[in-house]
């Protein structure tokens, strides 16, 4: 091999160290990686981080993720990988470059002029040891692959997870609010009671009861407030936003048209990460029989001379090794391969069934919120209107205060249900449409 073929593999070998680089994911530093670029150029998330100002003080679900990827050690830990894989892929590449190596000997009790002791170079350069070099690559860029995969799922967990959070912060401030609203009523309602109780003509203990009632809103009130702040620490923490904030969770962008379902459902991460396994346990198959090939490769030594007279001082050549027997390690080696496949393509076979479980789950949930948010609207509605009802009839001493206060406590029970289910049903939208894999699309499923 002459020395400018040698130089121009080693310019190659550089050249795709350099394209196949990335970086090292690192937190806190007010930048997103182009790692996290890459992924979210395949994904439904239109914003930016550059685009976001973590001062505001209203933020989109889309905004919150966003302002979490320079903050969470989960998805760094993917995205690490990542960076392993890559520095893999160019090792496997650098198997192919030759090795060049110094030996420096020295001996005793050897024949004179048999071994001589020195400084010795000595080169090697592979041409084919097997199916070594070849599955080396093959495997490492399936490798990578995998990780990409792996990452899209983390990073699909890690949105729904936000999402619930982002969902329940919002019920939790509604909440907050109606049972404000509901406290003033039945202030207004004891004060009133208390008026009558002052006239004779309503019983001191219909206001006891209605006090205590009461006091049983105006802790509820302090339990849902702190359940509030709670939920915005763990943003905060998640997010690095600080200050008081609100989100805005619109959830329609995630509703997915009944044809469309299917569609990008083959393209799931998870569904993906199998499939990709099993090819890499088929490529260490290939390696495991590649075993049984010779290996041949071009060596080459050369020592500078000790003496004017030394004998030949260098020496180049051909060499070829062919396995004759191994003790029995490459036969084995092939079965445990083949067990692994056969694994792989189980896992991948339960990897498809969950998803599928999951799609049909999240469905399911997603219809039956639907009918709950109707229904407990529809109740809200009633109840409301047996509140007003109520107080009318109160008026004309045709109902007491306590009736009263028991169509405010049903308006109320009705008013936190209904909440509920639309909290169930939008956190549903949202896990539907990532179950069906179209939140983290694959630049590859069209």
């Amino acid at each position: 091999m002459t020395r400018r073929s040698i130089l121009i593999q080693i310019f190659l070998f550089l050249v795709l160290c350099v394209s196949c680089r990335s970086q090292p994911v690192k937190l806190n530093d007010g930048t997103v990686e182009p790692i996290y670029e890459r992924l979210l150029i395949n994904s439904t998330i239109q914003k930016r981080f550059d685009d976001i100002d973590p001062k505001q003080t209203v933020f989109t679900l889309d905004e919150i993720f966003v302002l979490s990827l320079d903050k969470t050690e989960r998805l760094a830990i993917s995205a690490e990988k990542n960076f392993v894989a890559d520095a893999k892929i160019r090792s496997a590449y650098g198997a192919w470059m030759p090795k060049l190596s110094l030996r420096s000997s020295q001996y005793w009790g050897a024949f004179p002029g048999s071994i001589l002791p020195g400084v010795r170079f000595f080169a090697r350069q592979n041409i084919m040891t097997g199916l070594t070099e070849y599955t080396g690559i093959v495997g490492a860029r399936l490798s990578r692959e995998a990780e990409e995969q792996s990452l899209r799922a983390e990073a699909a967990a890690h949105f729904l997870n936000l999402a619930d959070l982002a969902l329940q912060l919002e019920l939790n401030q509604t909440l907050r609010d109606k049972t404000a609203e509901i406290l003033k009523l039945t202030e207004r309602s004891l004060g009133e009671l208390r008026r009558r109780v002052a006239l004779g003509r309503s019983r001191r203990s219909e206001s006891l009861r209605t006090e205590a009632k009461m006091k049983q809103k105006q802790a509820e009130l302090l339990t849902v407030t702190e359940r509030c702040a709670q939920l915005a620490r763990q943003i905060q923490f998640i997010s690095g936003v600080s200050g008081d904030f609100s989100i805005k969770v619109e959830t329609e962008p995630y509703d997915v048209p009944e044809g469309e379902v299917e569609k990008n459902f083959p393209a799931r991460a998870d569904i993906l990460l199998g499939k990709l396994i099993v090819d890499i346990r088929k490529n260490e198959v290939e390696a495991a029989f590649g075993n049984h090939l010779p290996q041949i490769y071009l060596e080459g030594s050369y020592r500078p001379p000790i003496i004017p007279d030394s004998p030949q001082s260098y020496y180049g050549g051909v060499v070829a090794e062919i396995p004759l027997f191994s003790g029995m390690q490459t036969v084995e080696n092939q079965n445990i391969a083949k067990s692994a496949l056969r694994q792989a393509e189980l896992e991948l076979k339960q990897a498809e069934r969950k998803a599928r479980l999951e799609l049909a789950d999240a469905r399911a949930a997603l219809i039956q919120s639907k009918a709950e948010v109707a229904a407990f609207e529809e109740a809200v509605r009633i109840a409301e209107k047996n509140y007003a009802t109520q107080i009318g009839e109160a008026r004309l001493s045709l109902a007491t205060n306590l009736e009263v206060i028991q169509s405010l406590e049903d308006y109320q029970t009705n008013l936190v249900a209904a909440e509920n289910a639309r909290y169930r049903a939008k956190l549903a939208r949202i896990r539907y449409f990532i179950a069906g894999g179209h939140l983290f699309r694959y630049k590859g499923a069209d």
